[in-house]
């Protein structure tokens, strides 16, 4: 099993990133098409021979949709997003399903928060988790507190440390980093209660 992620800086509404992923049978999926619609079109030029397989939607929010219009010209594949996004498609995904991807998969962790229709990706190797606006290097998106806490403790706490996080927007110091460093830096992974959390979230900006 094998997988390569291109991170994608296409600007956007706020320095948004978008994703390629690509499995060594040639499956492929986007994730979060926004932006300049051009950097995605060469990523996936650039590729070599692939399939588009899936185009994975982290929430329904204009600055992580914007190029998907066009993203469909090119990348003609399925559209995974949460029953509730706006933009899902025929299949209804659940939490914890898992969609076939390569020689492994992509599981569907549902993450509500930041949106009521927030969700991560993650590979089935454990190399990669997308978090959209879950989950920042160092910080969390906007949320309503008691949603966002639960998604934290139950879904993202409980993964593998080896998970690079891949968000979609370049807040932090870096543009991404492990889950295991994000768990040791992070004050909103470390905060132990609510009202740990609600107390982190009022030093935000």
């Amino acid at each position: 099993m094998g997988f390569l992620v291109r991170q994608l800086a296409v600007g956007g509404f706020d320095h948004n990133f978008s994703y390629l992923i690509t499995a060594e049978n040639g499956d492929a999926a986007l994730v979060d098409p926004t932006g300049d619609a051009d950097v995605i079109r060469h990523a996936v030029e650039s590729a070599g021979p692939i399939v588009p397989r899936y185009i994975l939607l982290t929430h329904g929010h204009l600055d992580h949709t914007s190029a998907l219009g066009e993203a469909l010209g090119f990348f003609p594949a399925e559209i995974i997003a949460h029953p509730l996004h706006p933009a899902a498609g025929k299949r209804s995904v659940a939490d914890r399903q898992i969609l076939p991807f390569g020689d492994g998969g992509i599981e569907v962790l549902f993450t509500p928060g930041h949106s009521r229709d927030s969700v991560c990706y993650r590979l089935t190797d454990d190399s990669a988790l997308f978090t959209g606006d879950t989950l920042f290097v160092g910080c969390v998106g906007f949320c309503r507190s008691r949603e966002m806490f639960r998604s934290l403790r139950t879904k993202i706490l409980p993964l593998s440390d080896r998970l690079t996080i891949y968000s979609g927007h370049d807040y932090g110091p870096v543009p991404f980093r492990t889950l295991g460093e994000e768990k040791r830096e992070n004050p909103f992974l470390r905060a132990n209660s609510l009202e740990e959390f609600r107390a982190a979230l009022l030093k935000l900006d």
